[in-house]
């Protein structure tokens, strides 16, 4: 890897995920030691994850692709051998937006195709200096009440001593996980900070794939009804004490 600055398209292979295990490395420790192309791949990260969001609110619904399908069908020739021309107009029309949210539709699923990569990007987001909790708090009598009405679900938070040791509370965000609210629990292991994403758990059905990703470890747990999923640079047994302590402390 180069000493100067990452290329546009090897930082774009690098947050799709397309680059070999020997060219990731290599750039992520240029990024390490760059900070330019650190924010300019914190820039990118947080770009992918708005599109993935703009995608799941903007997908038609089943009942319009199914309009738009019967308008593109071919028409039947009849004796006259011709159309308006508005009819083959429509048509054109209908046939290119149907490519379009089809080649919409195998890009994002490309780019999210599992739930592991999904969580992965919103918590290099919240590592981003930009980024601040839209609530700041190491006290749970704050952050618990901060989520009422903003999630269809509720949670407990453990006592400040029954979280693992070095560990603090230090804020909360909204997420969303598959278009759906999610709780985004901030919290610090030592000089780590980690991200805790909390879920009904008929929503989050499992992790598919490696639970090591490009130096972060992603560990989960369940209780009856939720679901915890932590995301962090720190060591997996540590990360795997904080989701187990939150999923029994409900």
């Amino acid at each position: 890897m180069s000493l100067n600055h990452l290329p546009p398209e090897t930082l774009s292979a690098l947050v799709d995920g397309e680059l070999s295990p020997r060219d990731d490395a290599a750039a992520r420790a240029h990024l390490n030691e760059c900070h330019d192309c650190s924010q300019r791949a914190m820039e990118a990260y947080q770009l992918r994850i708005a599109v993935k969001r703009a995608a799941v609110c903007n997908m038609p619904s089943a009942d319009a692709l199914a309009r738009l399908n019967a308008m593109a069908r071919p028409v039947r020739r009849t004796r006259t051998n011709w159309m308006p021309l508005r009819g083959i107009a429509w048509q054109a029309a209908a046939t290119l937006l149907l490519a379009a949210v089809a080649l919409g539709g195998w890009r994002w699923m490309r780019q999210s195709n599992s739930l592991a990569s999904e969580v992965l990007d919103q918590h290099l987001a919240v590592l981003s200096a930009a980024s601040q909790p839209e609530v700041a708090s190491t006290d749970r009598h704050t952050v618990k009440p901060w989520f009422e009405g903003k999630l269809p679900f509720s949670f407990n938070l453990p006592e400040a001593n029954a979280l693992p040791p070095d560990t603090v509370l230090t804020g909360a965000n909204v997420a969303y996980i598959q278009g759906k609210p999610a709780a985004l629990l901030l919290f610090t292991i030592g000089k780590h900070r980690t991200s805790v994403f909390v879920a009904q758990v008929s929503l989050l059905t499992g992790l598919p794939g490696p639970r090591t990703r490009s130096g972060f470890q992603i560990a989960e747990a369940k209780s009856a009804n939720l679901a915890f999923l932590g995301v962090s640079d720190v060591d997996a047994r540590e990360l795997d004490a904080l989701v187990r302590s939150l999923a029994a402390a409900q």
